[in-house]
C-alpha cells in the first residue's frame, strides 16, 4: 500500500510539473499578433481581411525552420519552393501562383520584407532567424500593396532593438541519406544605446555539403555556402518620430541546378540517363556553379500625426520607405 500511495503521488507531481510546459505553448499560439496587413499596427482580430499571421513567440514555438514549413497550418496557402534554383519560392494562394524561377517573371504573390516589395522569387526562402513577424494576406490585395499581389501577399518584418540587452545564438546540423552535413550558426545581440537609441546586429553563416549523390561521378551535389549580415539602427527624436535603418549583405557561393532525366508524365524515357519519375537520383557531368553577392539598404520613416479634435487619439502615420539593391551574380 505505501508502494501504490507513493507511486500516485510520483505520478501526481509529474503531471503537474508536465501541465505548465503544456499550458506556456498553448498559451504562446493563442496570443493576439499584431499585425500590419493595413500599413498600421493592429490586432489580427480587427483586420477585415483574411490573414494568418505569426509573431516571433509563435514561430520559436512552431520551431519553424522556414516559409516552406511555415504553410503546413495555412488553409489554400502553398509556400514552395522551386527546385532548379535554391531558394526561389513558388507560392500560390487560392490556386494561383507562377512556377518558375526566370526572375523576369512577375509573381502573382507578392513577398515584402519590412515594408519593401521583393520584385523576384529568387532568394526569398530563407531561415527565419530574428523575425518578428510573419502575415499571410489571402485574396487581391492590390489596393494597399501596389500590383503582383494577385492572389495575395506575404509580409516578412525583422526585428528592431529592443528596450533592454539581449543576445540569442543558434546551432544546428542535420544530414540526409545520401549527401553530408549540413551546419546552421545564427546570432544576434541588440539593445539600447541611449535613451532614444537602439541597434541590433544579425550574424548567420550555413555550411552545406550537399544531400544528394551525383551518380555521375559519386560526388555529394548541392552545396552551398552563405553568409549574412544585418543591422538595424533605430532612432526615435520624439515620441510621435522613429528612423529604422536596416542594412543587410548576402553572400551565396556553390553548386548549381540539378538538372535531371526522369520518365516524363507521357511516360516518355529520358534523354541521356533514365529514372523513375518518382525518383531523386540524377547523374550530370557539367554540375555547374552560383556565386552572388547582395547588398540591401533600406530607410523608414514612421511620424504619427495628431489630428486633435474629433475621435480621441486619432492618429495617421506616414511611412516612407527607400531601398537599395545591389546583387552582382557570376
Amino acid at each position: 500500500m505505501a508502494i501504490a500511495i507513493a507511486s500516485c503521488a510520483l505520478i501526481s507531481t509529474v503531471s503537474q510539473a508536465q501541465e505548465p510546459a503544456r499550458r506556456s505553448t498553448a498559451s504562446t499560439l493563442l496570443e493576439e499578433v499584431i499585425v500590419t496587413a493595413r500599413k498600421r499596427e493592429e490586432g489580427v482580430q480587427d483586420v477585415p481581411l483574411s490573414v494568418t499571421a505569426y509573431n516571433s513567440d509563435q514561430i520559436e514555438a512552431l520551431k519553424v525552420r522556414d516559409l516552406t514549413s511555415l504553410a503546413v497550418g495555412m488553409p489554400i496557402v502553398s509556400l514552395e519552393d522551386i527546385g532548379t534554383t535554391r531558394g526561389t519560392a513558388n507560392f500560390s494562394i487560392r490556386g494561383l501562383g507562377i512556377n518558375s524561377s526566370i526572375p523576369s517573371i512577375d509573381p502573382a504573390v507578392g513577398v515584402f520584407v519590412n515594408g519593401v516589395y521583393m520584385g523576384v522569387n529568387n532568394g526569398i526562402i530563407f531561415d527565419m532567424f530574428d523575425m518578428a513577424s510573419v502575415e499571410v494576406l489571402r485574396g487581391p490585395q492590390g489596393t494597399l500593396f501596389g500590383r503582383n499581389v494577385t492572389s495575395g501577399a506575404v509580409l516578412l518584418n525583422t526585428k528592431k532593438p529592443g528596450e533592454e540587452l539581449e543576445g540569442t545564438a543558434r546551432y544546428a546540423v542535420d544530414t540526409g541519406n545520401e549527401g553530408g552535413i549540413n551546419s546552421y550558426y545564427m546570432g544576434t545581440i541588440g539593445g539600447p544605446i541611449t535613451d532614444n537609441l537602439g541597434a541590433r546586429v544579425v550574424l548567420y553563416y550555413n555550411d552545406d555539403e550537399g544531400k544528394f549523390e551525383n551518380q555521375f561521378n559519386g560526388n555529394d551535389f548541392g552545396a552551398i555556402e552563405q553568409q549574412m549580415f544585418r543591422g538595424t539602427v533605430v532612432w526615435a527624436p520624439t515620441d510621435s518620430t522613429e528612423l529604422v535603418l536596416r542594412y543587410e549583405h548576402n553572400e551565396v557561393e556553390g553548386d548549381g541546378p540539378a538538372s535531371q532525366t526522369h520518365t516524363n508524365g507521357s511516360g516518355v524515357p529520358g534523354a541521356s540517363v533514365n529514372f523513375d519519375r518518382d525518383s531523386t537520383d540524377f547523374s550530370i557531368d557539367e554540375e555547374g556553379s552560383q556565386d552572388s553577392d547582395t547588398d540591401f539598404f533600406t530607410l523608414e520613416i514612421n511620424w504619427d500625426v495628431d489630428f486633435g479634435g474629433g475621435t480621441p487619439n486619432s492618429t495617421v502615420t506616414n511611412c516612407v520607405t527607400t531601398a537599395y539593391l545591389l546583387t552582382k551574380p557570376t
